[in-house]
């Protein structure tokens, strides 16, 4: 009996917070089925800690989402609907820390809390990077070729605001997975809170820099057709963007995925060298 209200009350924590979440217009309707099931899978999968991280990364990014949004929706730059998530957003950044959350209730192990850890912390960089860099006082350059400047929201194009953005968040996700004690086989210790750190602001730049470069070199590029701004998005200003280059299929959401894969694998690669 007490492992079913356990479980009852899990499920009902997840709805809960979805539900504030589409009443406070960070994701959308649709969204919230998605954010449901990212949710149940690391809750039940890694349990309370695993989820209060997420919940961090999510209210998190929506606060760098929202800052001065006005002044980044006059750049192009801002996401539609005010920032609110949907469902493809939620997958490409939840779907692979879901994942690892099922291979730890399946077969737990300490490579699948680094995997957890290092994709959560590519995920969070990646957006910090993204929306403040576009507050970035000079101009964003390619990562491919850094004298060449570009516009902000190009594919591809970086600053220095924007990296350290990603250290912060992913700095942010490392203390508190210590705090939460999620990668205790680290350590508790000085050590323990390096190798942590670590690993996670290992994937935060990982992630980052991988997203950037598939930006510049593959992914689909387009501009919109209201404003005449570049943007990641298929839909900017109400309208369907036009596509100009990069790779048609290949667009944000495929790209975060990657990005955060790539995280992951950073992380279990700086958790194995502290561990050996």
């Amino acid at each position: 009996m007490l492992p079913f209200l356990s479980y009852f009350g899990e499920f009902a924590l997840v709805v809960l917070v979805a539900l504030a979440a589409v009443l406070l217009k960070t994701i959308d309707g649709r969204g919230f089925l998605a954010s449901v099931g990212v949710g149940l899978a690391i809750i039940f999968g890694g349990g309370l800690s695993w989820f209060v991280l997420v919940a961090v990364f999510f209210i998190t990014g929506v606060a760098f989402t929202l800052y001065r949004y006005g002044y980044k929706r006059h750049l192009g730059g801002a996401q539609e609907k005010g920032g609110a998530r949907n469902w493809p957003n939620i997958l490409a950044n939840g779907g692979l820390p879901s994942l690892f959350a099922i291979g730890q209730l399946v077969a737990p192990s300490p490579w699948f809390v680094a995997l957890f850890l290092g994709s959560i912390s590519a995920a969070a960089a990646d957006t910090a990077a993204t929306e403040l860099g576009l507050l970035s006082r000079s101009k964003p350059r390619l990562i491919t070729n850094p004298s060449r400047e570009v516009s902000p929201g190009t594919s591809g194009g970086v600053t220095s605001l924007g990296f350290g953005g990603a250290l912060l968040a992913a700095g942010i996700m490392g203390s508190m997975a210590f705090l939460l004690g999620i990668a205790e086989m680290q350590g508790r210790g000085l050590f323990g809170f390096a190798t942590v750190m670590a690993g996670c602001l290992g994937a935060g730049l990982g992630g980052a820099l991988v997203d950037s470069l598939i930006g510049a070199v593959v992914q689909r590029k387009g501009y919109c057709p209201a404003c005449l701004k570049p943007t990641e998005a298929t839909r900017h200003c109400g309208e369907k963007t036009r596509v100009v280059g990069g790779t048609f299929f290949i667009e944000n959401n495929t790209v975060n995925v990657v990005a955060t894969f790539v995280g992951g694998l950073a992380c279990l690669s700086v958790f194995v060298l502290g561990s050996s």
